[in-house]
């Protein structure tokens, strides 16, 4: 039964349960039969699975039997009512903030279009802030002239861990690598599910990281943020 079922590769779940149902009770009557005419037990079950044939064979020609385009009508059909689902979703408020904090924590790049282009390093960096989480997802950097100073720009959002709920103010700066803090911009927008920032900075040119520090509830908390360099300044 399992190996007649393995072969079928165009059929539903439905489908390959009608299968298995119809195999065993047609297994089963030709048991019966074998018994009836005085065969005993254990010989009348190894005729009737000798009278299946080849169960490889069986699952091919049954396959064969379901178009295989009917599946993928029923696919496509099953992925547009999702999508259809999900574009009616995301517009109602109620079910929109789940779906903006989750694009923050997976894809924050698609929620700031705008700044794509500017991204030259991925990054996957967070920081656990109350029930708020700090996502640095992405870096650049810029060399000023023939100076050995340098501009950083650090790319982050805020979510909340909790989907439903709203983020507050990250209330994080960054120090360069020796320790001191760097005064410089940002920019941001804020949505119902999570908070997107573009913050800018200088530091020394090659300088191999930059350090985000939140300072809340009492505490202080440290990440370093990797920075990448091109040759030949």
């Amino acid at each position: 039964m399992e190996q007649v079922l393995a072969n079928l590769r165009r059929v539903t779940p439905d489908e390959r349960a009608a299968i298995r149902e119809e195999l065993d009770g047609h297994i089963e009557d030709h048991i019966c039969d074998l018994l009836e005419l005085g065969y005993d037990e254990k010989l009348a079950e190894e005729r009737a699975m000798a009278a299946m044939g080849d169960p490889e064979e069986v699952g091919r020609e049954l396959d064969k039997q379901y178009p295989l385009r009917w599946l993928v009508f029923m696919k496509v059909v099953t992925v547009l009512l999702v999508m259809c689902c999900l574009a009616v979703g995301i517009s109602l408020p109620g079910l929109r903030h789940p779906y903006l904090n989750l694009q923050a924590r997976l894809a924050p790049k698609s929620a700031c279009p705008a700044w794509v282009d500017h991204m030259e390093e991925d990054v996957d960096i967070r920081m656990e802030i109350g029930s708020d989480i700090l996502y640095i997802f992405s870096t650049a950097t810029e060399a000023k002239g023939d100076t050995a100073v340098a501009e950083v720009t650090v790319f982050y959002c805020l979510y909340d861990k909790d989907p439903i709920h709203y983020v507050s103010d990250s209330g994080v700066f960054f120090e360069d690598c020796r320790g001191e803090q760097i005064y410089g911009g940002a920019g941001g927008t804020s949505t119902a599910g999570a908070a997107y920032w573009s913050w800018s900075g200088e530091v020394l040119y090659g300088d191999p990281y930059i350090t985000a520090v939140n300072e809340r509830y009492g505490t202080r908390q440290t990440a370093r943020v990797p920075l990448v360099w091109e040759e030949g300044l």
